[in-house]
């Protein structure tokens, strides 16, 4: 570079640093931020302390950090600051290392930075920021690797340590990975062969050590995939069909239909552009993140697109940076400078929220002990929110349910429920976040949470056993019919049935037949859990509800005297 271009991006890289700091959050806010804050306390894959791979070199970072810093949410967090300060220079120094010209590797620089997914997300505790960075370092190197032994062998360590945040970072890496790979000498190979199984095989042999076994760690893994594979990814039926989630994916990763549109313009410009050209700098651009796009639109959910599309995003911003440069020339820049702004526009109002208020989810959770005693009253925590309890009031007992349309299996105490807000209300006492932009750069969750007594309860009239608890979780066996009474409801009610057969019948898969008020719902054999929800009418005129649940078959298990047919793990009652 001239002096004048390392002037430039100096000022450029410290005006990217500084903004950093309106996105650091004054607390934890998300599922998985807990999930991994749990992990810096305990670390363990099989509790989803983290959750499955593990993240072994972030929590390996987030413990040395954890050292000189009071917090295990600020050890991660000040990952993330750092992290978010090298996203413009690990995107300029990719795109010089690509071959663009200087003005258009500044301008994708300065946009992947005010992106409003990547500036939010750099003052949290994911690890997205650090994941993206560490594997944009890597594959700019592992490319200057074609010529360099030593840029080869720093590019693969780069890449270990990438993988070891996250697994799909190979995806990123592997044409990069073959191209300089394809250049070198076979014993050059093999070394780099050996730092990345070195690096790899330590970062994941120390989660499967501090899981307790492999067996553990590997039984996290398959059921972790077996979820994304049914709830996540095209396989599951209710997921729209892929060509319905482009937009979602490709164009509007951060819900701005106005940015996004604008965006997608200069990326169709390049893309037809650099087709013409036969651009070999764009080609390896998308070679690079391509893969990992498309993976993400197949497998990761819809509903967090906002920050898995942060992986793929560098792509996104050559591409409108090489559009700006084909559209406007000289006047380049300052299309860029006004693009910046825009996102700048959208995105600061969003951050004031974050940097100065404690979340819902925090709010409610230290709520809890300072409302509900544990020796009156039962706590009943909806999935969402039980991690936050684990963190915040460790050993609470409580009991876990889907959500507040919860009707308590046992009766005998006073009972409370924590849960985000659903349709069912917003009684007791209620944490809110103010929505605006930033309801779509976020995840939709934790806006509102809420902690309330439960007043209405059902009434387990006959045919059923008493209820037994776990430390988290509560039942009642039925023998082979049995009769609920559900408190009056709103004329469109939703009805939630978590039941299961007893173990030695799931082979025999029992016929059950679910009624309410006289009107069958539904008649179908199992064989294992069954979970459905039900949109019905409730009884008119405040009358109570009939529930009626039936099986053909039933046992009585060797060392018990009861006559056993299905056990219901969960019954909601609620608004629809």
């Amino acid at each position: 570079m001239s002096s004048r271009e390392r002037k430039i991006v100096i000022a450029v890289a410290l005006v990217c640093a500084a903004t950093r700091f309106l996105a650091f959050a004054r607390s934890l806010w998300e599922w998985d931020e807990a999930l991994l804050v749990l992990g810096m306390r305990d670390y363990d894959v099989a509790l989803h302390h983290p959750h499955p791979p593990g993240f072994p070199v972030y929590i390996a970072l987030g413990k040395l950090l954890r050292l000189v810093i009071a917090s295990d949410f600020r050890a991660l967090q000040a990952i993330n600051i750092v992290a978010a300060m090298l996203v413009f220079p690990a995107v300029c120094c990719f795109a010089r290392e690509l071959g663009f010209r200087f003005s258009t590797a500044v301008m994708a620089g300065a946009l992947f930075a005010f992106f409003p997914n990547v500036w939010f997300f750099g003052g949290t505790a994911f690890s997205d920021i650090p994941s993206v960075v560490l594997v944009l370092f890597a594959v700019t190197y592992l490319l200057r690797g074609a010529g360099s032994r030593n840029a080869y062998w720093l590019g693969t360590l780069l890449l270990a340590l990438a993988i070891g945040i996250r697994p799909q970072n190979i995806l990123v890496g592997l044409i990069p990975g073959i191209y300089a790979t394809l250049k070198r000498r076979p014993h050059e190979i093999a070394i780099a062969l050996l730092i990345g199984l070195v690096i790899v095989g330590a970062a994941f042999g120390g989660a499967i050590y501090a899981t307790g076994s492999y067996e553990r760690f590997a039984d996290a893994i398959q059921g972790h995939s077996e979820y994304i594979a049914r709830v996540d990814s095209w396989r599951n039926p209710e997921r729209p069909p892929m060509w319905r989630l482009v937009d979602r994916f490709f164009v509007k990763q951060y819900q701005s239909p106005v940015l996004g549109v604008i965006a997608t313009i200069f990326v169709i410009v390049s893309a037809v552009g650099s087709w013409r050209e036969r651009s070999r700098p764009m080609l390896f651009n998308v070679l690079a993140f391509l893969p990992f796009a498309l993976f993400a639109w197949a497998m990761l959910d819809r509903h967090s697109v906002s920050r898995f599309s942060i992986a793929y995003q560098p792509m996104f911003a050559l591409l409108v940076a090489d559009g700006l440069q084909r559209t406007g020339r000289r006047y380049a820049p300052i299309l860029a400078a006004a693009l910046v702004a825009g996102f700048a526009v959208y995105t600061i109002p969003a951050l004031t929220p974050v940097r100065n208020e404690v979340t819902p989810s925090i709010q409610a959770a230290r709520a809890v002990p300072q409302m509900v005693d544990p020796r009156r009253a039962r706590l009943y925590v909806g999935h969402t929110m039980s991690k936050f309890v684990d963190l915040v009031s460790p050993g609470f007992p409580y009991t876990r349910i889907v959500d507040d349309r919860v009707m308590p299996l046992s009766s005998t105490r006073p009972a409370w429920v924590l849960s985000e807000l659903t349709k069912g209300g917003e009684g007791g006492f209620v944490f809110r976040r103010e929505r605006g932009n930033l309801w779509n750069i976020a995840r939709r969750h934790y806006f509102g949470v809420k902690l309330q007594p439960l007043e209405k309860h059902a009434r387990f009239a006959s045919g059923w056993y008493p209820a037994e608890t776990t430390k988290i979780d509560e039942w009642r066996w039925m023998g082979a019919r049995s009769v609920t009474l559900l408190p009056p409801a709103g004329e469109q009610t939703l009805l939630r049935i978590h039941l299961s057969p007893a173990g030695e019948l799931a082979n025999q898969s029992p016929t059950i037949t679910i009624k309410l008020n006289g009107v069958v719902l539904d008649q179908l054999r199992i064989s294992g859990d069954f979970d459905r929800d039900y949109r019905v009418k409730a009884a008119p005129n405040g009358l109570p509800n009939v529930l009626e649940l039936s099986t053909d078959k039933t046992v009585t298990p060797s060392q018990d005297t009861r006559v056993l047919g299905l056990k219901l793990r969960e019954l909601g009652w609620g608004p629809a």
